[in-house]
């Protein structure tokens, strides 16, 4: 198993992600990874964390880091001519010798779409632009000079230099759940991330890989060379007065009369003591899953991504 860590999921100023890179980074994780929001997100949309352009992001955490990949978690199509965006992908690839990934999904955020001015187009048009898109990724990636003429971009005589380092090119990656973009991805991308952070149940996931792995079968793709990842956070504790305390707290949490058991949370939930962890993620390893782009949330553990990076990874 693969793991990456989503380095603004509790820190928002440079310096602050900065220093968590630095350490996942020397801690042996595959890759750090940032959201792609220009705006904090609650109910009243009034949030006003300090939220750094991804890619410019991605390029000073380049040179402040030396192994992991950069990613994102995921990149909004629609913000981006894909062309532009290509290049953006090439350039960081060669400013960090080979670590960029393109990690991508259609946009959802509307409030984002209006505040910076950008159309936003049905959930049909934003999956279509996406489709369209990565086609030209993979083409301006690879080809000396490109002609395209699409539904929504058109091409005369791109050229795209330097080229990534990578071969053919950067891993992409389709951050989804929905059908229709999962499809896609096992189509035309090199993996599918699923985004199921706000909702952990483990037992939810085995209808979602089986689905992923007819979509390959029947666009004729190797499995071995696809790659399954899962977005969610965990939560390691020391002691079992606070695994009840977390437990408590979520059944609390959830609205209505339906609340969920106790036993259902310690099967189904990424949180408890470190073998805990170890075995739902040697769970989802079993079912397909070959990466975990996670963030650790604080516990009773003074420096809880160390115990994991010791005793888990």
């Amino acid at each position: 198993m693969k793991f990456g860590y989503f380095v603004r999921s509790t820190v928002f100023t440079y310096p602050e992600i900065r220093d968590l890179s630095i350490k996942v980074d020397k801690l042996g994780f595959d890759s750090i990874h940032v959201n792609d929001h220009f705006l904090g997100m609650d109910a009243r949309q009034d949030r006003r964390e300090p939220m750094l352009d991804a890619m410019m992001l991605l390029t000073a955490l380049a040179v402040e880091t030396n192994n992991v990949k950069l990613g994102q978690i995921v990149l909004c199509n629609s913000f981006r001519n894909p062309a532009h965006l290509a290049k953006m992908i090439s350039t960081l690839d060669n400013i960090s010798n080979g670590r960029a990934l393109l990690w991508i999904g259609a946009g959802w955020f509307q409030e984002e779409y209006k505040a910076y001015g950008y159309p936003f187009p049905s959930p049909k048009r934003r999956v279509d632009e996406l489709e369209e898109s990565l086609t030209i990724y993979k083409k301006v990636f690879a080809e000396e000079e490109t002609d395209f003429n699409g539904s929504f971009w058109t091409l005369k005589r791109h050229r795209n230099f330097p080229k990534p380092i990578q071969k053919p090119y950067p891993q992409i990656v389709v951050g989804t759940t929905g059908k229709r973009m999962i499809d896609i991805a096992c189509r035309e991308a090199d993996g599918v991330n699923l985004d199921l952070w706000y909702a952990p149940n483990i037992e939810d996931l085995p209808p979602r890989i089986s689905y992923i792995n007819e979509r390959l079968e029947l666009h004729n793709r190797d499995p071995s060379e696809f790659e399954i990842s899962l977005f969610t956070a965990i939560t390691i504790v020391k002691s079992q007065e606070k695994l009840n305390d977390l437990v408590d707290r979520i059944i609390k949490r959830v609205p209505g009369g339906k609340k969920p058991t106790k036993e259902h949370i310690l099967k189904n939930q990424y949180i408890g003591f470190p073998e805990d962890i170890k075995e739902k993620i040697a769970r989802l390893e079993n079912m397909g899953i070959k990466k975990i782009v996670t963030w650790i949330r604080r516990s009773d553990l003074e420096d809880p991504i160390e115990i994991f990076s010791k005793k888990v990874m």
